[in-house]
C-alpha cells in the first residue's frame, strides 16, 4: 500500500475539527494516512467514509493517549498495517477543560488535562522516534495554543499549563531530533471555530472575539491544516524549532 508520495502520516485526535482537517489535507496532498480517535468513532467512520468514496484510504485506530500500552500498541498496529515507519506525527489530540479557579481545579481535572495534551505528546513521539532515526528523516508537528502566549481565560490554567509545556518540549525535540534530520514545530492556532465553539460560546461572544482579532472573523480549520501541510512539505525542510501562530494577527509575539 502506498501514497503517491509514499510518506506514512499519523495525525492524532483526527476524527473532528482541526485534526478532521488535517487529515483530509494530508489525504489530499498524498500521503498515506492514519488517525486516532478516543471516543468519536461514529465522527471517525463517517470522515473515512467520505474521503474514501474521494478515492483515498484511511486507516483509523482507537487510542486513549492517559494509557502508555494503548499509545504504544496503536502505532505498532498502524505502522504494520502500512508496513512502514510513521514519517511524519501530527500531535493534534487534546482535553478540553472544565474551567475552575486554580485553587478549585481538582488533581484528576489537572491530571487529564496534562496527561492527554502534554504527556499523549511525548508519547507519541517516543513511539515514533524510533523509526524516524533509523530513516534519519521525521517530522513532527505539535498542536500548542494562543492561551500558551496569552496565559487563556479564566478557569484555563491546566490547558494553558499543558499547551506552554507542548511549546518547550517541541523545542527540546528539535534539538535533540534535528541531527537524525527530524525537525520539530508546532502550530499555535488563535480561535478556530469548530463545533467546540458552540458548546462553550454564544454568538454574542464570538462577535466580542472576532473585535479582537485585526482580520474580524475567527479561523477555520483548513487554515490551520494548511499551515501543518506546509510543515511536512520540502519546502519547510529548514523549519526547526519555530511555534508558528495561526490567529489572524490577534497576537503577534
Amino acid at each position: 500500500m502506498s501514497g503517491l508520495n509514499g510518506k506514512l502520516a499519523f495525525v492524532t485526535g483526527g476524527a473532528t475539527g482541526i485534526g478532521a482537517a488535517i487529515v483530509e489535507r494530508l489525504a489530499e496532498d498524498g500521503y498515506m494516512v492514519s488517525l486516532c480517535y478516543n471516543k468519536s468513532e461514529d465522527k471517525a467512520n463517517k470522515l473515512i467514509e467520505k474521503l474514501e468514496t474521494n478515492g483515498k484510504k484511511i486507516f483509523m485506530v482507537r487510542m486513549n493517549l492517559l494509557v502508555a500500552s494503548e499509545v504504544k500498541e496503536g502505532i505498532q498496529v498502524i505502522q504494520e498495517y502500512f508496513g512502514q515507519h510513521i514519517d511524519i506525527l501530527v500531535n493534534n489530540a487534546g482535553d478540553v477543560f472544565n474551567g475552575a479557579p486554580i485553587d478549585e481545579i481538582t488533581e484528576e481535572s489537572w491530571d487529564t488535562i496534562i496527561g492527554i495534551n502534554l504527556r499523549g505528546t511525548f508519547l507519541c513521539c517516543k513511539y515514533c522516534l524510533s523509526g524516524m532515526k533509523t530513516a534519519k528523516s521525521g517530522r513532527i508537528i505539535n498542536m500548542s495554543s494562543i492561551s500558551a502566549r496569552s496565559g487563556g481565560g479564566q478557569g484555563a490554567a491546566h490547558y494553558v499549563a499543558s499547551k506552554g509545556g507542548i511549546e518547550a518540549f517541541t523545542r527540546a525535540l528539535a534539538k535533540e531530533c534535528g541531527p537524525y534530520n527530524i525537525t520539530a514545530n508546532a502550530v499555535s492556532p488563535g480561535v478556530v471555530y469548530t463545533p467546540l465553539h458552540e458548546r462553550i460560546n454564544t454568538p454574542e461572544s464570538l462577535e466580542k472575539i472576532c473585535h479582537l482579532i485585526p482580520m474580524q472573523k475567527l479561523g477555520v480549520p483548513a487554515e490551520v491544516a494548511g499551515v501543518v501541510a506546509f510543515l511536512c512539505s520540502e519546502d519547510a525542510r529548514y523549519i526547526n524549532g519555530a511555534i508558528i501562530p495561526v490567529n489572524g494577527g490577534m497576537r503577534m509575539d
